[in-house]
């Protein structure tokens, strides 16, 4: 993207986000971020942003910082960015309970047979009763395998979405097919107000850091920056990370 003649305000400095966090806080409909680095504080904000109905579309990389250290012990923020939604197969549960049923069914006769051949064969003192045990151990075996059977038998499957709209793109250092980083940092708030420059989002980047940035409210350049946020977020063909896939690694996936 390039664009020329943009009106602007420049500050350079420590704090140089607050002025920005300001604003992200005054939001009314949408708030659009690219910014390689999170920090875990403020991707809750987002999260408390979407929960009061407010668009958030992300675009960072692979280097998320994913806890927060509290009072209460760690927090999984990207578990709450990405959200487990399971399937479950009414046919596969059915074969399921009718296996679950059999077992029981094939241990009670076994135990119920076992008892009464070993009762007869103390009372009868005859050791010839203790072969009809042959049987119910074969009857013990079946009930095993059904046991098996049922440990396996898959009813859930699993697939994932995101809470709001965000991609994840990974950094060259993970990934030798690009050699492309996404450094850009970028804060579009409501469609109307925007924010570049070196700042990430980020709370030493937003607050202690020696930054440097731009604001603007020029139309055009607006236009030109949603255009820009939009390509990352939904054209880009660099490398990014599968949210299926990502999904299948922070997540235990029960089969039944």
């Amino acid at each position: 993207m390039y664009y020329n003649g943009a009106i602007c305000d420049i500050y350079i400095g420590k704090g140089a986000g607050t002025k920005l966090m300001k604003e992200i806080n005054r939001a009314k409909n949408s708030i659009k971020i690219v910014s390689p680095y999170l920090s875990p504080s403020l991707i809750k904000e987002l999260i408390d942003f979407h929960e009061k109905n407010i668009d958030i579309e992300l675009v960072t990389t692979d280097d998320i910082e994913d806890f927060q250290i509290n009072k209460n012990g760690r927090s999984k923020n990207i578990h709450k960015l990405i959200i487990q939604n399971r399937v479950v197969d009414d046919e596969a549960v059915k074969k399921r309970e009718e296996w679950l049923v059999l077992k029981k069914v094939l241990n009670s006769i076994g135990w119920g047979l076992f008892t009464s051949l070993f009762l007869s064969g103390y009372y009868l003192r005859n050791i010839n009763v203790f072969f009809g045990l042959l049987p119910v151990f074969f009857i013990f075996l079946i009930a095993k395998i059904y046991k098996r059977k049922i440990k396996l038998k898959r009813i859930y499957s699993y697939w994932y979405s995101q809470l709001f709209p965000f991609k994840v793109y990974l950094s060259p250092r993970k990934n030798y097919l690009s050699d492309t980083f996404i450094h850009s940092k970028i804060y579009l708030i409501d469609d109307k107000i925007a924010y570049l420059g070196s700042l990430n989002f980020t709370a030493s980047g937003t607050k202690h850091n020696y930054e440097t940035r731009i604001r603007t409210e020029d139309p055009k350049a607006i236009h030109e920056i949603k255009e820009e946020i939009s390509h990352l977020l939904n054209h880009s063909h660099l490398p990014e990370i599968d949210i299926q896939m990502w999904g299948k690694q922070l997540y235990r996936e029960p089969i039944n």
